[in-house]
């Protein structure tokens, strides 16, 4: 009975995977790919950002709609200096989208704060359309 208590724990705090494991991969892999790096910075800490991982980036990724971003997830507390560099203000959970809409000119856009399905889903639709356009 315990074993499936610890299972169902762990299954839920490891409900979004990201594709890359550390920031320096996926910033590569968005640039080799041409996709938008989406970044999340969080901490297991963090209620807000435990609940936007398990709730709004679980949906998204479970209906594909983070297929088009490069997705990794950045531990204000593991990583405090690469927290610091990426944010802007201290509130966490932040969403950081790099975006390329132009050759040669990159695009910063972000949401601070827990974040619902639909305003992501916004954000995403915002920085990906004019990836498809061009």
């Amino acid at each position: 009975m315990f074993a499936l208590l610890i299972a169902a724990v762990v299954a839920n705090f490891s409900a979004v995977k990201a594709p890359t494991s550390d920031y320096a991969t996926a910033y590569q892999e968005a640039q080799q790919d041409g996709k938008p790096l989406m970044v999340v910075v969080s901490a297991q800490r963090c209620p807000a950002c435990v609940s936007l991982k398990n709730t709004t980036l679980r949906e998204l990724e479970s209906s594909g709609q983070l297929e088009d971003v490069r997705l990794v997830t950045v531990d204000s507390d593991a990583e405090p200096k690469l927290a610091s560099q990426l944010m802007r203000g201290q509130m966490i959970p932040q969403i950081i989208v790099f975006s390329q809409p132009e050759v040669g000119r990159w695009q910063r856009t972000q949401l601070t704060g827990y974040q619902t399905t639909g305003t992501v889903r916004n954000l995403l639709r915002k920085v990906v359309s004019p990836l498809r356009r061009g």
